[in-house]
């Protein structure tokens, strides 16, 4: 009679296991780590099965995370985060991805993809501000919808705070101002990315380096590349000229066809009249990005997202896990 009982207690044991199993999913990878850590707010020495959703939370001690399809992630010290067969919430401290088609990761609201070949870092800071380092290659930045607001090459490293206003909050943007496909364009110098801009007076200073407050419109760019089209409220001449490299690497145009130096001078002008407006809209933008805690500076305002360049960045905070030594071995 006991050994009947121990029998089908053993067997309710498997067949509940199987149906915990399987309504977590089907497991999408593993978290080794050398040391302790947790997955699912439950402790775990040296290696973990990870299923769609699992939270990792590391201590001391980095994590790797190795998923199906090739995908890998590394987890600094005192990180948290959410994993998805192909995307990765980071929601505390420090990660590190290498490109891989079609995953990408996410860090408050903002979206990362690496291209082929290329490796990034991301840290969440105070639960604030997300700082992106390019370690190798060219990574994409989006908005919580999807617009992109920042390109970045290898050595780039920018801070991004997205504003609490969304997509509703004043842009601000600098750089050379050039036409393209009859169109005028920004080639934004803080983010690397091409506005589409809208407003009288522009064709003055296609050449010059400016600035510019406004809006973003809801319509489509119809320049090939451009991210956003931005309805122009203030313009301020920062330099004339220097645009022209740009120009040829864009297939754009420095000069606006039959524009001659009159114009250009009734540019300069044009420029000085509108720079109150351009003060007023940008101090307020730039008084949000501040109280954000982006700190003052080369600050863009973008798709709601305010950008600042930063020096140094993750490159040199040495190696996270997986990176110098091979991943320890599954100790349970």
């Amino acid at each position: 009679m006991f050994r009947m009982l121990a029998r089908a207690t053993g067997m309710m044991l498997v067949i509940g296991c199987a149906a915990t199993l399987s309504a977590s999913g089907n497991a999408i990878g593993m978290a080794v780590a050398n040391g302790s850590f947790q997955v699912d707010h439950s402790p775990v020495y040296g290696n973990s099965t990870l299923f769609d959703g699992s939270v990792v939370e590391t201590t001391k001690a980095g994590s790797q995370l190795q998923l199906d399809g090739g995908f890998q992630m590394r987890l600094g010290a005192e990180s948290r985060a959410m994993v998805f067969q192909k995307r990765l919430v980071l929601e505390q401290g420090m990660a590190e991805m290498d490109a891989a088609n079609g995953f990408e990761l996410e860090a408050r609201t903002l979206h990362i993809s690496a291209a082929p070949g290329s490796s990034a870092r991301i840290k969440v800071e105070n639960n604030r501000n997300v700082l992106v380092s390019a370690v190798r290659g060219n990574l994409r930045v989006s908005n919580a919808a999807g617009v992109l607001v920042a390109r970045m090459a290898a050595g780039n490293n920018l801070v991004f705070d997205p504003q609490a206003a969304g997509a509703s909050a004043p842009t601000r943007a600098s750089g050379c101002l050039l036409e393209k496909s009859g169109k005028f364009i920004l080639a934004e110098r803080t983010t690397n990315i091409i506005l589409e801009l809208q407003g009288s007076e522009l064709e003055k200073q296609v050449g010059n380096q400016i600035e510019i407050s406004g809006k973003a419109e809801t319509i489509d760019p119809i320049v090939p590349g451009a991210s956003q089209v931005i309805k122009v409220a203030g313009v301020k001449l920062v330099t004339k000229g220097g645009c022209a490299a740009t120009a040829k690497k864009l297939g754009a145009a420095a000069v606006m066809a039959g524009a001659g130096a009159g114009a250009a001078a009734a540019g300069t002008g044009a420029a000085a009249a509108t720079t109150a407006t351009a003060a007023g809209v940008g101090a307020a933008t730039a008084g949000a990005a501040t109280a954000a805690g982006i700190g003052v500076g080369t600050i863009a305002v973008i798709g709601g997202v305010a950008t600042a360049a930063t020096v140094g960045g993750l490159a040199a905070v040495g190696s996270l896990p997986g990176q110098s030594n091979p991943p320890p071995s599954a100790s349970r």
